[in-house]
């Protein structure tokens, strides 16, 4: 029980340090707390409180010194152009502009740091040891997305470079000892490619080499919502596997077969970029097996410890990490309930079918053990959690086994003789494509994962882990899981009616979901929905079809499209995956568009129709009515050309323009009757050149918001923002306020 009360001391104390913004405490508190630590040590007193105030000290006063000794070289480049020099470290990535490499370097006869370096497309000709020297303008790697961020961080990632000017490339000549493991990742990457389909392949990569840019990002969506996402991510299960796998060939009772194991474990960890998930369960494994050979026992527990300190005392930041977060809670979550669901659940059942259930049942005490701590993390992270992840992971795990075993083989058989690897590639190939297949069904049922900011969910987890710590701290033995089970469930089944039942009962609400930079806003009245625009920088059709979803609907009524640019039509694709559409209501523009002939494409595929605008349209949508208005005269282009939808019920209205510019709003303002609106969405995310003055004092509206996300358009700009404030209105936008809902006012009889 030390090293766990210490850890709980050099945790605590390290999130502390890391995520207050101040930071002239940390020195002064850490000096103190090891000082105390160290006193009540000498008069042998409090155990538990010397243990825990020792971790502090410790974690604190090595965040001082990795300020000094690491991020100090950093800090003196940032915001600086300076001549630079660099030994690549990792294989290149492409980018939307060009590519990145993860670099060391700085300042020529300086001393270096771990940098992400953004240039061209020649980028991409590098390998782990070569050496780049160029002019570069230097930027702390504490922004993404504009926001500030811990992410890189936590990977041990200092700054951001910017190369200016040539750049000098300085090949690694022979093989490089230090680099020799990465780049054979590389070479096993390439052999994959080789021997699968493209999409099968980045599923391989990921799983084999913990490289997801081969990995589509609804495929991703997919894996996420239905809790399988973790596949992807090389962990604790793929060391699991991979041990399991090499135990076959070697005795773990024997000291040479241990040696052997704990080479290949430390091979595969620095090939996959030694992941904090693949750190931890390979200490874990080399400790269970050491343990016995010296006569030891072994404490999961403590493993689990001495694994997060290890990572902690190469950098102290990684405790901002959410994949180590993620890992050491569910490892202790099945540490510290899984063993002991398997054994009661398993004790429950008939002798002759315990042979049967027990792989099932393990499955799935491990899979709902590891959910424990993590999914008040995910809500944290991500709003949401996957209600179906331990069913999905029972059906899964056997095609991930065989994929991973399977196609590590294929790679090795196909280095030695290739038709032989193509000829395994062709079996592996079937379960990747169950794995896939499996994902995208699972992910298109209702309540797969639910959002915890809508409705009754919130509640409802809070019900579920106070039944959980009730069944934990509820003395006896033999305590049967049926009644806190079926509570959960019931429960869960009236949380969702409820959240059904209070969208329905509404004439009309209108959300502007958070989608970053682009547009989805969702309209409900009664039992129908409709969407206008589906497209942006977050997720759009992920995130509109949770919504959907969320709120009881697998079912979509229409889908409007005032365009086909990317940020009002880019999440089409995925929503269709997920949600089943009536029918699509868009202008006749963009007939060129690689995206709106895949929208057609899929349309006819589902026979969904699609109904071209050419003249104002009203459509009845339960107690509501929108008014399509048709492109207006004059413009060329396809954001002048946009719809128009206005949604109403009730005396209530709000209008959505798309991309339309200021010219194109004075000809629609000149053309229609337009109505004074409670809510005007901003045109063009807020642009300057939308959402004018004529526009603006003939809807004369309450509310203006604006659905808009990291970019670098100036959105919203700020004579937008002054012509909204002279004309009165509140204003909302999503980058700020996340989701926005408005509700009309019921009618009689609603």
């Amino acid at each position: 029980m030390t090293l766990l009360w210490v850890t709980g001391g050099v945790v605590g104390a390290a999130l502390l340090g890391v995520y207050l913004p101040w930071t002239a405490w940390v020195l002064p508190v850490g000096l103190a707390a090891f000082g105390l630590g160290l006193a009540l040590c000498l008069g042998k007193k409090w155990p538990p409180a010397r243990r825990v105030l020792l971790g502090a000290g410790i974690a604190l006063l090595w965040l001082t010194g990795y300020g000094a000794i690491v991020q100090a070289p950093a800090e003196a480049l940032a915001y600086r152009t300076v001549e630079m020099e660099a030994v690549v470290t990792q294989w290149p990535e492409e980018t939307d502009y060009g590519a990145r490499v993860q670099i060391k370097g700085g300042e020529v006869g300086e001393r270096k740091v771990n940098a992400l370096f953004y240039g061209e497309e020649d980028l991409l000709t590098l390998r782990p040891g070569d050496r780049i020297a160029t002019i570069a303008y230097c930027t702390p790697a504490n922004r993404i997305a504009g926001e500030e961020s811990l992410y890189y961080a936590g990977q041990g990632i200092l700054l951001q470079m910017e190369g200016h000017g040539e750049i000098t490339f300085i090949r690694q000549e022979g093989l490089s000892l230090r680099y020799g493991l990465t780049i054979l990742a590389g070479k096993v990457m390439d052999q994959i490619d080789q021997l699968y389909p493209e999409r099968e392949a980045g599923f391989l990569r990921a799983l084999l080499m913990g490289d997801k840019t081969g990995l589509e990002d609804v495929d991703q969506n997919h894996f996420n919502r239905v809790g399988l996402g973790h596949v992807v991510v090389i962990s604790g299960f793929h060391v699991s596997v991979l041990v399991g796998f090499l135990t076959l060939f070697l005795d773990p009772k024997r000291k040479g077969h241990v040696a052997a194991i704990f080479l290949v474990l430390l091979a595969f960890c620095l090939m996959t970029g030694s992941d904090p998930g693949t750190v931890r369960a390979a200490v874990l494994c080399a400790l269970a097996m050491t343990a016995p050979l010296l006569g030891r026992s072994y404490d999961s527990l403590t493993g689990l410890c001495a694994a997060l300190l290890l990572l902690l005392a190469v950098n102290p930041y990684a405790v901002a990490n959410a994949g180590l977060q993620f890992s050491f809670l569910s490892t202790l979550g099945i540490l510290t309930f899984g063993q002991r669901w398997n054994k009661a659940w398993l004790a429950g059942v008939p002798k002759k079918g315990k042979r049967w259930a027990a792989p099932w049942i393990g499955c799935a005490a491990i899979s709902l053990s590891a959910m424990v701590f993590t999914v008040p993390l995910s809500g944290l992270y991500f709003g949401r959690f996957s209600l179906i992840a331990p069913l999905a992971n029972l059906c899964t795990e056997w095609a991930v086994i065989l994929a991973f075993v399977g196609g590590a083989v294929s790679v090795l058989a196909g280095a030695v003789f290739l038709p032989l690897g193509q000829a395994l590639a062709a079996l592996v190939v079937l379960p990747v494509d169950y794995f896939y297949w499996f994902s995208q069904q699972a992910s298109g049922l209702g309540l797969a994962s639910v959002d915890l900011d809508r409705g009754y969910y919130a509640l409802w987890s809070l019900f579920a882990y106070g039944i959980l710590i009730l069944c934990l701290a509820w003395p006896g033995k033999g305590k049967r899981p049926i009644l806190p089970v079926c509570a959960c469930a019931v429960t869960l089944c009236l949380s969702a009616l409820l959240t059904t039942k209070t969208v329905q009962r509404h004439d009309l609400t209108f959300t502007l979901l958070d989608v970053g930079q682009g547009q989805c806003a969702v309209v409900t009245s009664g039992n129908a929905r409709a969407m206008v625009d589906c497209g942006g920088t977050r997720d759009p059709g992920d995130n509109g079809a949770t919504y959907l979803q969320s709120i009881g609907s697998s079912r979509l009524d229409l889908l409007v499209l005032t365009h086909f640019h990317e940020d009002h039509a880019g999440g089409v694709l995925e929503l269709m995956d997920r949600v089943k559409v009536g029918a699509i209501a868009a202008p006749d523009v963009d007939r060129d568009s690689a995206l709106r002939q895949a929208i057609e494409a899929r349309a006819a595929e589902e026979g969904v129709p699609i109904h071209y605008i050419t003249e104002n349209t009203l459509v009845s949508l339960g107690r509501a009515q929108l008014t399509l208005y048709a492109p207006v005269e004059g413009g060329g282009d396809s954001n002048e050309q946009c719809l128009s939808v206005l949604c109403a019920a009730n005396g209530w209205e709000a209008l959505l323009t798309g991309d339309m510019p200021l010219e194109g709003e004075a000809r629609l303002a000149a053309r229609e009757d337009l109505p004074q609106v409670e809510v005007l969405v901003a045109g063009h995310h807020g642009s300057k050149y939308a959402t004018g003055e004529v526009l603006l004092e003939e809807t004369d509206p309450e509310v203006v918001a604006i659905s808009v996300g990291y970019n670098s358009y100036g959105h919203p700009a700020p004579e937008m923002l002054a012509r909204v404030r002279a004309q009165g209105a509140e204003l909302y936008r999503t980058d700020y306020h996340g989701g926005i809902t408005f509700t009309a006012p019921d009618g009689e009889g609603s």
